[in-house]
């Protein structure tokens, strides 16, 4: 364990860029040529922890979808821009402290903190103000116990399938309570992204999967996943026990386009517990693990 913590450390800096990208990651709205009434402009939360390292806060704003499609030239960087809160007051509470976030330099909307300590089993509020429109939001959030890999390991296909790499783990469920999932695996290579299901194979560098521990048959969970043009001799695994209301959220989100979701699609219509405001604030704990691909 001691070892597979020091290579993570190690490489420390890459999950935070990969984290950071995968907050910014968008895509174009179509056009649209209806009539709808537009719900208020509030402000959009999410976050991502770094396991005994950072705090991520995201805060944007809502925005219009017919106010969007009149400018779908737009590039993307100048719609994000516009969207991205880039002065609020962000901070997080836990037993009785209260810790301040701050800006992330050349990264507009984002608030870290390596202050703040992630302990299992703890409530932490979150606090944004916008002083430039007035706007606030507040969300609640409790750290769910880290549920870790038995095993994993990853070996690369050979013949016509040696640009696959096939990633084989197992963790143990606890079967005294109901718990849903998200795993997480990235390396790199081509930049494409899919979600689906833990037992079939799929085509990624960047790969999402919610599981809910109902559709299981017995404590102990085992799968693979088969992925395509993976270049990459090591890859970074993940595995997260989340709450079910983030789980509802992630799903709303893939069924409208992805897990990771554009920040360019209106947020209203999905689950939040965010309140005066969308998205969603969670602090779930990832067990993170280096893997080393078997040639």
């Amino acid at each position: 364990m001691n070892e597979i913590f020091i290579k993570y450390r190690n490489i420390k800096q890459l999950i935070i860029v990969l984290t950071l990208m995968i907050l910014v990651v968008s895509c174009r709205p179509k056009p649209i040529d209806i009539e709808l009434e537009q719900a208020p402009p509030k402000l959009v939360i999410s976050s991502q922890i770094v396991p005994n390292a950072l705090t991520i806060i995201t805060v944007s704003k809502s925005f219009a979808a017919l106010e969007s499609s009149k400018d779908s030239e737009d590039t993307t960087n100048t719609f994000v821009d516009q969207l991205m809160v880039k002065d609020a007051k962000v901070s997080i509470s836990y037993n009785n402290s209260k810790d301040d976030l701050y800006k992330l330099p050349n990264a507009p909307g984002i608030y870290t903190s390596f202050a703040i300590p992630h302990i299992i089993d703890t409530e932490y509020t979150l606090e944004v103000y916008d002083p430039e429109t007035g706007m606030s939001a507040s969300a609640k959030a409790i750290m769910l116990k880290t549920v870790p890999f038995d095993s994993i390991s990853a070996e690369r296909g050979v013949g016509e399938d040696s640009n696959n790499v096939i990633v084989h783990l197992a963790f143990t469920d606890p079967s005294d309570e109901i718990n849903w999932y998200l795993l997480n695996f990235y390396t790199t290579g081509k930049d494409t992204s899919q979600q689906g299901s833990l037992f079939e194979k799929q085509t990624a560098s960047e790969v999402s999967v919610l599981l809910s521990d109902e559709s299981f048959d017995s404590p102990l969970v085992s799968g693979q996943k088969t992925m395509y043009n993976w270049s990459s001799d090591t890859l970074i695994a993940s595995i997260s026990n989340i709450s079910q209301g983030y789980y509802d959220y992630l799903m709303a989100r893939k069924k409208s386009g992805g897990v990771v979701s554009s920040m360019l699609s209106e947020p209203i219509s999905y689950p939040s517990n965010v309140k005066g405001g969308y998205g969603f604030f969670t602090t779930h704990f990832p067990y993170i693990q280096i893997v080393v691909v078997n040639e």
